[in-house]
């Protein structure tokens, strides 16, 4: 029988499991656990813990091969014709003069108006509410909160783990039943890419969800304002290395120290957290080369992702997990020294190996799944033989 350690003082939060039909489960039904004993002397949902760390829970079903690029081809054209037949000019709701005139309105006030650069928009009523419990009960997750709750008068930064493709694992930093749950009388804005903000719906979205632009300048702005930040720091590069088929996940870190720097100038801990099963939640397809090209300097990924059917929805097996380390205390420095930065680096790369050591067990992976960290120029040249292969 496989077990896994954990710190006492730990949380969990697991929601019923779904059925096999797609039903909105209401937050108030989602169990959450608050346990003084380690994780794995408690009973969760209508498995126990035992169940859930059984050798027969790990992930034996082999992922689906890659399909058949012409039937990809097919849904893709097949989901592109119903987009259509919902668009307002197909339903006869306006004219085509209309759109146009919207488009450029649209277009203009891309460029005039531009809150990500600022304060960006309130986002506590959508990212707390329950829209986010709903989407962690759909993937049936579970999230453990290691030790006890933050203190609320804290600074903090959270740094998530890893990217994937749809970056999925967002939805662990909101909620009702998580993250006020997990973390009370704490919020935290997100730090996005800065073309995010000129894409049509995931310009609104983001910015509903507290999304600002990540560039330094503006987190700092946030940070003085007294706003805790959350991030992804292995970016468009992490993003690319995702392969369901692997049995390594890779993450870039080595020479990722610049987020470790902005909370040492402004004494923020850092809190970690890795999600387990992001990898397997899409399918990915990558546009060629040349079209990746294009994209890469606007920090955007040349890999295309699909769900259920013609939907993004995700495939549900299996469950998502996610795992927030204890905050990693930081001595505040301006000017930064270099041997300190390195030292909380380090500390913040060996919390995410040991808590993917400790937890793959209890989230489906095999005993031969390993964690590995990267480089980004090593990413960049994995993605290249990729693409050669």
């Amino acid at each position: 029988m496989a077990t896994t350690e954990a710190p006492e003082h730990s949380t969990v939060i697991q929601p019923f499991r779904h059925s096999s039909a797609l039903i909105a489960i209401p937050t108030s039904l989602c169990h959450g656990i608050k346990s003084q004993e380690p994780i794995h002397s408690q009973k969760l949902s209508r498995h126990s813990a035992v169940n859930v760390l059984a050798p027969a829970n790990v992930r034996t079903k082999p992922r689906p091969e890659k399909g058949n690029r012409c039937w990809v081809h097919a849904r893709c054209k097949v989901g592109t014709l119903v987009w259509l037949a919902l668009s307002p000019w197909a339903l006869g709701l306006c004219s085509w003069a209309k759109l146009w005139c919207f488009s450029a309105f649209y277009t203009i006030q891309l460029v005039a108006y531009r809150p990500h650069l600022r304060k960006g928009w309130p986002f506590h009523w959508l990212l707390y509410g329950p829209l986010t419990d709903y989407v962690l009960c759909y993937h049936d997750a579970t999230v453990i909160r290691e030790g006890p709750a933050p203190d609320p008068k804290g600074k903090y930064l959270f740094a998530m783990y890893p990217h994937g493709v749809y970056g999925v694992c967002r939805a662990f930093s909101g909620g009702v039943g998580c993250w006020r749950t997990l973390f009370p009388g704490i919020a935290a804005r997100w730090g996005s890419f800065g073309a995010a903000f000129l894409l049509p719906g995931i310009r609104e979205m983001s910015l509903f969800c507290g999304c600002i632009d990540a560039s330094k300048p503006v987190l700092e702005r946030a940070i003085r304002r007294g706003e805790n930040i959350i991030l992804l720091p292995g970016g468009i590069d992490e993003m690319n290395l995702t392969d369901g088929e692997s049995k390594d996940t890779q993450l870039v870190m080595t020479d990722r120290k610049g987020f470790v720097k902005l909370s040492i100038e402004n004494g923020m801990d850092i809190i970690p957290g890795f999600c387990f099963g992001e990898k397997w939640i899409h399918h990915t397809i990558r546009l060629p080369h040349f079209i990746q090209k294009l994209l890469r300097p606007l920090r955007m990924s040349g890999t295309l992702l699909r769900g259920r059917g013609i939907t993004l929805m995700g495939f549900l097996d299996p469950p998502l997990g996610y795992v927030w380390g204890e905050p990693i205390k930081v001595q505040q420095q301006k000017p930064v020294d270099e041997k300190y930065l390195d030292e909380v680096h380090q500390m913040v790369a060996d919390a995410v190996l040991d808590m993917f050591k400790r937890h793959k067990a209890r989230f489906g992976y095999a005993e031969d799944e390993t964690l590995s960290l990267v480089s980004a120029a090593d990413a960049k040249k994995k993605v290249i033989a990729k693409k050669r292969d």
